[in-house]
């Protein structure tokens, strides 16, 4: 009798009929476009906030099918489905240490308005127009991330986006945004409404929140702050004081809860739900002050080191960033731990002082360097260029134009981030 084995040869096997071929959604088959096939919601349904929907009698592709026909259409970090499908995150386990500096980052927009308190000198920190245009440039790309199918700025973390049920205001984000960079000539007036609608329901959203919905409606916000400022749809940019006060408010909202895992603390390993909270916020509020630097030196305001971020540690390497699933994380993250036994970097170590300059300093600072992650490398070096910077200011550690990222390329706002 002949062995029913799957690992058994068959001479006939090229002979038999070739499985039927599967077909795209109904939403990708109207838009005449590629549909990623994965189920429930293929991953482009999923991206804009559709329901999905497949032809009846669509037989189910097995995983690994699915994995590599998404595998060949490479996306620029786009995380394919075949790759987050078993990751289980579950972020009601989050254990943080409360900030108690958050209310400062509230209260920002007043410093320009304020003296400094008695005894304590504050000198406006000054930045290179060229420092200023670079950053702009930057920042002016991160919404664009959300044009693509499977892409996300570098403020969100991938696990966010790529879930079975990608959070509301990050969802209604995708849309809007797409909304706004692709609107037709005459609609600019409902655009525009739309978005500012969507941004007061999440100021008036309830502070009871879970932390990580308070993250998500943080970076929506800011999402629509930098889509409005740096592309806008009118003659005169949106934003506006009451814009980056409410800014503020949400940044504060989630920093209260903690901007550092209990592990980091202790130099152990925190789970992954935490580390990606915490790391999303850090890149965010990061974010939020490069931004507030623009705005404030558009309008000829001062702008401050940001001393209630000290002892916030810097983004991590992108090895641990772009992690894709919780078993390479871990193992890289107590890679992490060993290279980093002296304590992991802080902010404040970029911030110019007698201690910057020395040799050890210089050596913590490289050794982030060559691990930071590299996502738009091919945007920031082009970007650089056309900036004409053609050599760093407030430079604290020499090295090429090439290894820089948008987090990176952008150190002389982070080596005085206010």
């Amino acid at each position: 009798m002949r062995s029913s084995s799957p690992y058994s040869t068959n001479p006939n096997k090229g002979k038999q009929r070739a499985p039927p071929r599967k077909k795209a959604c109904q939403n990708c088959t109207r838009s005449k476009v590629r549909c990623g096939l994965e189920k429930p919601i293929c991953s482009r349904c999923r991206s804009k906030g559709r329901s999905c929907q497949y032809p009846p009698g669509r037989v189910a592709a097995p995983e690994t099918e699915v994995t590599t026909a998404a595998s060949r259409s490479p996306r620029p970090r786009a995380v394919t489905s075949g790759q987050t499908r078993r990751v289980d995150l579950v972020f009601a386990d989050i254990d943080l240490t409360p900030s108690l500096n958050a209310v400062d980052i509230r209260d920002r927009w007043l410093r320009p308005y304020l003296l400094p308190p008695l005894g304590r000198d504050e000198i406006p920190k000054a930045y290179h127009p060229f420092t200023l245009q670079y950053i702009s440039i930057i920042l002016k790309t991160y919404p664009r991330y959300m044009l693509k199918d499977g892409g996300f700025p570098p403020i969100i973390h991938h696990t966010q986006v790529n879930t079975n049920q990608m959070p509301q205001d990050l969802a209604n984000c995708y849309s809007l945004v797409r909304m706004w960079e692709q609107a037709a000539p005459g609609s600019e007036t409902m655009v525009m409404g739309t978005v500012a609608a969507e941004m007061e329901r999440l100021a008036s959203e309830t502070t009871s929140q879970h932390d990580y919905d308070l993250l998500c409606s943080f970076q929506a916000y800011l999402v629509y702050t930098i889509l409005m400022y740096f592309s806008p749809l009118g003659s005169v940019s949106a934003v506006t004081d009451k814009t980056m006060m409410i800014l503020m408010e949400l940044a504060f909202r989630t920093a209260q809860n903690g901007l550092l895992c209990t592990a980091e603390i202790t130099h152990t390993r925190p789970n992954w739900e935490s580390w990606i909270l915490v790391s999303a916020k850090r890149r965010a509020i990061y974010t939020m002050y490069l931004l507030s630097s623009v705005y404030n030196s558009d309008r000829g305001l001062p702008n401050f080191l940001a001393d209630e971020m000290k002892g916030v540690y810097v983004p991590e390497s992108r090895v641990l960033w772009e992690a894709t699933d919780r078993g390479v994380w871990e193992k890289e993250y107590d890679r992490h731990l060993l290279e980093w036994e002296d304590g992991m970097l802080e902010i404040s170590e970029l911030w110019r002082s007698a201690e910057t300059g020395s040799t050890e300093q210089r050596e913590r600072i490289g050794k982030w360097i060559r691990g930071v992650d590299e996502f738009v490398l091919r945007n920031s070096e082009s970007n650089h260029r056309s900036a004409g910077i053609g050599r760093r200011q407030h430079c604290t550690t020499r090295h090429k134009t090439r290894s820089r990222s948008p987090f990176l390329a952008i150190e002389d706002s982070f080596s005085n981030i206010n």
